[in-house]
Order: structure tokens, then C-alpha cells, then sequence
């Protein structure tokens, strides 16, 4: 494990190269039910940082169309989206510290 954390830190093409393909695996996983999609996620934001431009730009996305559900004319989408905002904040609010927690360690000074 510490070679891998090695590996990464001195080659962030790499992180950046496995973060897309992890985002690109939750995408596909998101359309298809047969694949999750959030562990794909869950990697990419482990590789490519929960700074990164692209990823901001997707939550923003993900926030306008929850956004766009809870306030949808018709009350069966209403209600869809209210309970999916509901999920992702608990999910969120579940899983950020983590990733803040290892973010440090694999990005934290190198006392390998």
C-alpha cells in the first residue's frame, strides 16, 4: 500500500488519468442499473481531488438538476426529487469526512 501512495504522489498524470476512467465507469454506471455508479465515483474523487475543476463542475450539475426536481410541476417528480436531495446529503454528509481524512493522507507530506 505504501508503494502505491508512492507511486501516485510522484505521478499525478496517472491520478488524473485513473480519476477520468473511474468518472467515466460511474457515468456508465449511473445510466445502467446492472453497474453501481458510486463507487465509480467515490474513485474518482479519491484520485482526481475533491478540488478539481471538472468534478466541481459536474456537482454543481448533479446540485441545479436535484434543484430543478424539487420544484418540478408535477407532484410524482416532486416528490422524487425531494427524496433523492434527501439522499444525497446524508450521503454526502456520510461520506465527505472520509474522503477529506484519506485526501490528507495521500496528499499530506511524504514521511515514507
Amino acid at each position: 500500500m505504501l508503494a502505491v501512495i508512492r507511486f501516485l504522489r510522484s505521478n499525478p498524470s496517472v491520478r488524473r488519468i485513473l480519476g477520468l476512467t473511474f468518472l467515466i465507469i460511474g457515468i456508465i454506471g449511473s445510466l445502467f442499473p446492472i453497474i453501481p455508479g458510486w463507487p465509480g465515483f467515490l474513485m474518482a474523487i479519491i484520485f482526481l481531488g475533491r478540488r478539481d475543476r471538472l468534478l466541481r463542475r459536474l456537482h454543481l450539475i448533479a446540485r441545479l438538476v436535484l434543484r430543478w426536481l424539487r420544484k418540478a410541476p408535477v407532484p410524482h417528480v416532486r416528490g422524487a426529487g425531494q427524496w433523492l436531495s434527501n439522499q444525497y446529503v446524508e450521503l454526502r454528509r456520510a461520506v465527505v469526512p472520509h474522503l477529506i481524512a484519506f485526501e490528507r493522507h495521500l496528499d499530506g507530506p511524504n514521511p515514507l
